[in-house]
C-alpha cells in the first residue's frame, strides 16, 4: 500500500460565519490519482486551496509530503487553475523558463522540453499567450505547473476548454504522470473520475458524502454506477460530456 502524500485530518474552514468545509478526512497516496466530485459550492476548491498551502484550516490539520507550513507546501505543489493565470505578453517558452527559474529547478532545460512534449506545445513554443486559444492556454498552464518539478500536482477542472481529442490525450498524460508524482483533481465530469481514479471523494455542502472506488461507491449506495451514486448522495444534476 502506498504512503499518503497528502493528508487532511478533521479539516474545517470557516469564512466569517460560513462553513466551507467541516471535519474533512482526506488522503491521497504517493504516485496515485485522487478525484474530488461535487456540485458547485460543495467545498472542492476549499480543499484544493488547503492542499496548495493557499489557506489555513480554521481547525484540523493539513500535511503534504510531510510538510504542514504553507510556505513549505507551496514549494512542492504544481497547481493548474480552472482559468489559466498567464502573462499575456510572454511567449510559451518565456512562461516556462520563468516558472522553472522561480523554483530554481535543476536541469531546467530538460524539464521544459519534457513539459512541452507532454502538453503537446512544441508547435506554439514561440507564440505569445495572448494569441493562443483557450485549449492551448490550459495546456500551457499545465506545462507551467510541471516546470516547477512538483511532488504533488493539483488540477482544478483540468479539462475545461479542451476539445475531446485533447481531453483524451491529457487523461493519458495524467496517468503517466501519476507513475512519478501524486495527482489530485476536481471535476464535474463523472467519466474523468471513473477513467483516472482509484480513489474518489464526493462532497456535498462541505462534507464528504461518499468515498472509495467508483465500484465501491456505487455498491454502497445500491446503484449501478458512479453517476447514479453521485445523484443519490448529492441530489444534484451532472454535467455530461
Amino acid at each position: 500500500m502506498s504512503n499518503n502524500a497528502v493528508k487532511l485530518e478533521s479539516f474545517t474552514k470557516k469564512y466569517a460565519e460560513k462553513i466551507a468545509c467541516s471535519s474533512i478526512d482526506f488522503t491521497a497516496g504517493e504516485c496515485s490519482v485522487t478525484g474530488l466530485l461535487g456540485p458547485n459550492g460543495a467545498g472542492k476548491s476549499t480543499i484544493l486551496k488547503a492542499i496548495c498551502g493557499e489557506i489555513y484550516p480554521t481547525t484540523g490539520f493539513v500535511s503534504v509530503c510531510g510538510f504542514s507550513k504553507p510556505e513549505d507546501i507551496k514549494k512542492i505543489i504544481g497547481y493548474v487553475p480552472e482559468i489559466p493565470e498567464l502573462e499575456e505578453n510572454l511567449t510559451v517558452k518565456e512562461t516556462l523558463v520563468l516558472e522553472a527559474g522561480l523554483y530554481s529547478v535543476k536541469d531546467a532545460v530538460d524539464r521544459i522540453k519534457e513539459a512541452l512534449s507532454i502538453c503537446q506545445l512544441t508547435d506554439v513554443v514561440s507564440c505569445k499567450i495572448k494569441n493562443l486559444s483557450k485549449g492551448y492556454r490550459q495546456r500551457v498552464s499545465l506545462a507551467k505547473a510541471l516546470c516547477s518539478d512538483p511532488k504533488v500536482l493539483v488540477l482544478d477542472e483540468f479539462s475545461a476548454g479542451l476539445d475531446p481529442v485533447q481531453t483524451v490525450q491529457l487523461r493519458k498524460n495524467i496517468k503517466e504522470l501519476s507513475e512519478k508524482i501524486t495527482v489530485i483533481f476536481s471535476t464535474h465530469h463523472i467519466e474523468e473520475a471513473v477513467s483516472l481514479c482509484k480513489d474518489i471523494y464526493i462532497l456535498k455542502r462541505g462534507v464528504i458524502a461518499a468515498h472509495g472506488t467508483a465500484e465501491s461507491i456505487a455498491k454502497d449506495n445500491g446503484c449501478h454506477n458512479l453517476e447514479e451514486a453521485f445523484l443519490k448522495v448529492t441530489g444534484e444534476g451532472i454535467i455530461h460530456e
